[in-house]
């Protein structure tokens, strides 16, 4: 049967009755006019610098876990290498360790009805489009995960800190409860949950413009701590979310405010707990979901988390000590001196080179803290100099800089580049590195995204499911890949967190 044919009844009926201009000649009223349709456009942007960096390798054995051995570092444990006439000379103590990394799946689904492809016929291939579509949130979420994706629970944070102030709120004689729970950078994008919560309280004695301001202490491993209100210490209601563990509160609030946005959370996801358009919620019962046992560990999680027994990254307090060096601003800004910026060098560079007598290869931060770097150093008076090198330059000036790299002192003046990471949340600063210069080291990837199925298309036959919008028929796909993340040297790297 022709297309014409198919016509239903129903569509004969709205087409009659569409009204016809009757005009004197043809004119513009007439309605003989085309369409100005241009194609379709995506707005999605796809920015995944970290995901390019990782080494992605074929695992030549299946098993739910990717194993290395390792000789670590225990030259503070050696006998003394002096020996006097006749004695013989003192055993080298050597410290082996196993490890061990998960293998996870990530992925996500597509789905087109034959009517959505029949409809959008002569101008878009509306199954080309969900697949070009959903491979580039594969890889955007291929990035984050790889940077903060995390199996084991954050550690509840301590009971915050309250100040009060009498002024810059509107907050009168009340008690006030101040809640926190931290977030892991899976838990950023994609809302899988918070820590267990802790909270504590102050009681405003007269006033009605008052404020208060919170701080905890950093838990090793958040990017970012969801703060709640209440009035009673039970019933509690969602305040802000901020990238540095401290906050003030201007007013009291009864109902669960909205989540913030701008520069601030760049990216921060609407979805909680597979909730769109939900905010975060408080519990000091047990971990909230910072726990995400469908998650792998990235970067993040190898530079938190102690490891057990086995080499599994585990709770920081649990295991034995993660050797990254990790430090916190604690809702500091960073600063300058003598050129260089103050808090890389004393917290990054110079425990670095004491620890393992190397230089990262990079340093990794969000565009927030890569701008304030170029607005430290090029906004200072010394130790910047720019020259012109034809006359031109002096009529045509281009304002403004970029910081590419910091100098090393510590480690004898090696430059280090600044990178700037999307899936990383303004406040973390992280100091990688890709090569460890160690005799034998046996590495050739420090990290490395181990697969047992990578990137791969699964395309299900066309199928139906009856009486539901979008049931079919349908056909479907996924995108999916089987990995494992592995840093093989976390004592050679470094985390500076809660940068204001």
């Amino acid at each position: 049967m022709s297309n014409m044919q198919d016509i239903s009844e129903e569509t004969l009926g709205a087409l009659a009755a569409i009204t016809k201009a009757q005009t004197t000649g043809i004119t513009t009223s007439t309605g003989i006019t085309s369409f100005d349709l241009s194609p379709l456009v995506t707005l999605v942007p796809v920015v995944t610098p970290f995901r390019d960096i990782v080494t992605r390798t074929k695992s030549p054995d299946g098993n739910k876990y990717a194993v290395w051995r390792s000789i670590l570092n225990a030259t503070n444990a050696q006998p003394d290498p002096s020996i006097p006439f006749d004695y013989a000379a003192n055993e080298v103590i050597f410290n082996e360790q196993d490890f061990q990394a998960a293998y996870k799946g990530t992925g996500l689904a597509g789905m087109v009805t034959q009517d959505a492809y029949d409809l959008a016929m002569g101008y878009d291939d509306p199954y080309a489009t969900a697949t070009f579509n959903t491979l580039n949130q594969v890889l955007i979420g291929d990035d984050r995960k790889l940077l903060g994706a995390q199996s084991f629970a954050l550690a509840q944070p301590a009971a915050p800190s309250l100040t009060q102030h009498a002024t810059g709120g509107t907050i009168g004689a009340v008690q006030v409860y101040v809640g926190v729970a931290a977030r892991t950078g899976s838990g950023y994008y994609y809302g899988s949950g918070n820590s267990q919560g802790n909270s504590n309280s102050t009681t405003f004695g007269s006033g009605s413009t008052n404020s208060v301001s919170a701080t905890v202490t950093a838990v090793r491993g958040a990017v970012c701590y969801d703060w709640f209100q209440s009035a009673n210490g039970s019933t509690w209601y969602y305040y802000t979310t901020t990238t540095v563990n401290a906050v003030t509160m201007t007013r009291v609030i009864s109902a669960n405010n909205t989540l913030p946005t701008g520069t601030a959370v760049p990216d921060l996801t609407t979805v909680w707990k597979g909730t769109a358009s939900s905010v975060p919620t408080y519990l000091s019962s047990g971990d909230n979901g910072s726990a995400n046992t469908a998650d792998y560990d990235g970067l993040l999680a190898s530079l938190s988390g102690d490891y057990n027994g086995s080499g599994q990254w585990v709770q920081p307090g649990t295991g034995t000590a993660n050797p990254s060096i990790a430090n916190s601003l604690d809702g500091a800004a960073l600063t300058l001196s003598g050129g260089s910026v103050t808090e890389i060098e004393n917290l990054l560079f110079l425990p670095l080179w004491q620890q393992v007598k190397c230089s990262p290869t990079a340093l990794m931060m969000n565009a927030a803290q890569a701008q304030e770097i170029a607005n430290l150093v090029l906004g200072g008076s010394s130790a910047t100099t720019f020259l012109n090198t034809d006359a031109s330059g002096r009529i045509s000036v281009t304002a403004g800089g970029r910081v590419g790299e910091l100098v090393n002192a510590p480690a004898g003046g090696v430059t280090v580049p600044i990178e700037v990471h999307v899936s990383l949340p303004p406040g973390t600063i992280i100091a990688r590195t890709d090569r460890v210069p160690f005799p034998q080291a046996n590495i050739g990837s420090v990290l490395e995204y181990r697969a047992l199925r990578d990137m791969v298309q699964f395309d299900y036959g066309v199928n139906r499911i009856a009486n539901t919008a979008g049931g079919g028929p349908r056909r479907e796909f996924e995108i999916k890949s089987m990995g494992a993340f592995l840093n093989k040297a976390p004592v050679a790297m470094a985390s500076l967190t809660n940068v204001s």
